[in-house]
């Protein structure tokens, strides 16, 4: 792990933008440039969520120079001090410190959320949220201190997994994952902070709840049943938050609900280290869950600062103008979080399959829950490609064109170059142990990264070789039929009347009308459009009301001013008290 040392820059850059803040956001970017460089001097597993952190401000601090005036002066203090909150968790080597950048970087998150709207009930709900997340972080730091025997609070290895779970849900609550997820909290906060502050938020913030599951399940037993917990909630988030994307009408809240999505992959990957059966098929889901955290918090950063440098909040809403260069950016982030090649979330969407269908050939009902999770895990990767090209159209191809390139559509361009160029030299960045070759058809060794549960390959997959066959047959296709020929043909609107614009709501109304047993669109906060899940919210109802009627009844029998029962009460607690103090 790395130095206390690299706070320092990060301190004053904090200071810097107080006093300019074009400067401020300069200044994080190099103080994060000095953390990803660091992060290299002892390298080891856990730096990796270093790296894919540091990587995320470069870019949200440079697309920030030239965004967020309108927010004030305090915008870009507040994002410091997010990131400054995060640094420490990340340098973190015992509970106290994890916890005092955990409150750091919320509460500075509150205030961001805040700055946005005349609304202040997102940042409220997020606070609530996060303090229920912290809750049950001491809770675990507490039991593992107890189990240590009251010697330590630093990150060791502990012979029980209850501070694994305690501190699970903590994350879970944070990251919105299922049953968190339908309250739709993450959504709702998320997508009422500035881009930039959506950005880090999604991207980075709900990957410090991966980063601490991820080191105490390093610290701690397996639990082949806390496995299989974890997986079945990370496969429900994965599908319900990529239905919700899609039928959700509001551009940040469609990408916190694709957020959840990604999470719910990672947290299945955790939950597969947790049953995984061979020492082999654990590194590979380590390997795993690097990867598609990097995918997601690159990609999700150049959907959100996408979605800000387009204007739009609402689909419907009016855009600026976007660039070519605008467009190639956004079209190569939504096919990263799409799982889509040539990307680097095309990656990380094929290791997870590999991963979950390798898990089939475990013996018992092990393989089933392993073959079910990866094949929802597929269905859910398919209604995100929809949200995805949703989000792409309605923010991008309605916008019409600019001349001229602005400071953000370069950043948001630089960030879906740099995720196909991540894809390409993937190879340079995976164990040795899983990689290989097939020089019979020109995939040398080294270039080709395989899946494996023993010393046999299960499949494999050659970021080069994918690249080139898709460049050669793209040039060739352009080389032979130039532009195509178009025309104009009646399309079906969704339902709308042929004089009507075609609008988001349509786009998505099909899942809609086929779901809607299972989806009943409203109207929350602002005007903005959510999907809520029926089924959840009738079980809170005849909850809710079965308790009501049980304590009106309990009042009306037991506590009506009745001497009688006053006598039995006080009776019954004299022998309990009697009881417990013979025993005790």
């Amino acid at each position: 792990m790395i130095s206390w040392f690299f706070l320092v820059p990060f301190s004053i850059a904090i200071i810097i933008s107080i006093w300019n803040r074009k400067a401020g956001y300069v200044a994080l970017a190099i103080s994060s440039v000095i953390l990803l460089a660091g992060s290299f001097i002892h390298f080891d597993y856990l730096d990796s969520f270093v790296v894919i952190a540091a990587l995320v401000w470069i870019f949200s601090s440079w697309f920030s120079v030239s965004y967020g005036e309108k927010y004030g002066r305090w915008l870009a203090p507040m994002f410091g001090s997010t990131i400054f909150g995060m640094v420490i968790i990340l340098l973190s080597r015992n509970y106290l410190e994890f916890l005092a950048g955990w409150e750091a970087m919320s509460v500075s998150s509150y205030v961001l959320i805040a700055m946005n709207k005349k609304n202040d009930y997102p940042p409220f709900v997020f606070m609530a949220f996060s303090e229920l997340s912290t809750i049950l972080i001491i809770a675990g730091a507490v039991y593992s201190f107890y189990l240590t025997g009251g010697t330590t609070i630093a990150f060791t290895k502990v012979d029980s997994v209850v501070p694994l779970v305690l501190f699970t849900l903590g994350a879970l609550v944070k990251m919105g994952m299922v049953p968190f997820m339908i309250s739709e909290w993450l959504p709702i906060a998320h997508g009422n902070a500035p881009a930039n502050g959506s950005a880090i938020l999604s991207a980075t913030m709900t990957l410090m709840g991966v980063f601490g599951i991820v080191r105490l399940m390093i610290l701690s037993p397996i639990s082949v049943v806390f496995g299989v917990i974890v997986i079945a909630i990370g496969v429900m988030s994965v599908l319900f938050a990529s239905l919700f994307a899609y039928v959700s009408e509001h551009a940040k809240m469609l990408a916190g609900f694709s957020t959840i999505e990604n999470n719910g992959a990672i947290l299945a990957a955790i939950g597969f280290y947790m049953i995984a059966q061979t020492a082999i098929l654990r590194d590979f889901s380590l390997v795993v869950i690097v990867i598609f955290s990097l995918s997601h918090s690159l990609s999700k950063t150049g959907l959100f600062l996408g979605i800000g440098a387009s204007g739009k909040e609402h689909l419907l809403d009016e855009g600026l103008r976007s660039s070519r260069f605008s467009r190639v950016g956004e079209v190569l982030s939504t096919a990263s979080l799409s799982g889509l090649f040539p990307t680097i979330g095309g990656l990380g969407t094929w290791m997870i399959l590999e991963m979950f269908f390798m898990g089939a050939t475990f013996l018992g009902y092990l393989g089933i829950v392993s073959i079910i999770a990866g094949s929802l895990i597929a269905i859910g990767e398919g209604f995100a490609t929809a949200a995805m090209m949703k989000a792409f159209v309605f923010t991008q191809l309605r916008n019409g064109k600019e001349k001229g390139v602005r400071n953000e559509q370069s950043v948001v361009f630089s960030i879906g170059i740099f995720l196909v160029l991540l894809f390409i030299i993937s190879p340079l960045f995976i164990g040795t142990e899983f990689l290989g070759g097939l020089p019979s058809i020109f995939v040398f060794n080294g270039f080709a990264i395989q899946s494996r549960f023993t010393s046999a390959d299960f499949g494999l997959i050659s970021p080069d070789y994918v690249f080139g066959l898709l460049a050669v047959f793209s040039l060739a296709t352009y080389a032979v039929f130039r532009k195509p020929n178009t025309r104009s043909v009646p399309v079906w609107r969704g339902g709308r009347d042929v004089t009507e614009n075609y609008t988001p709501y349509a786009f998505s109304n099909n899942i809609r009308l086929m779901l809607k047993k299972i989806l009943r669109p409203g109207i929350g906060e602002r005007s903005q459009y959510m999907a809520i899940a029926d089924g959840f919210w009738a079980f809170i109802i005849i909850v809710s009301t079965s308790y009501r009627k049980m304590a009106k009844g309990f009042t009306l029998g037991f506590m009506n001013s009745s001497i009688r029962w006053y006598m039995i009460y006080m009776i019954l607690a004299f022998m309990i008290v009697l009881l417990l103090t013979i025993l005790l």
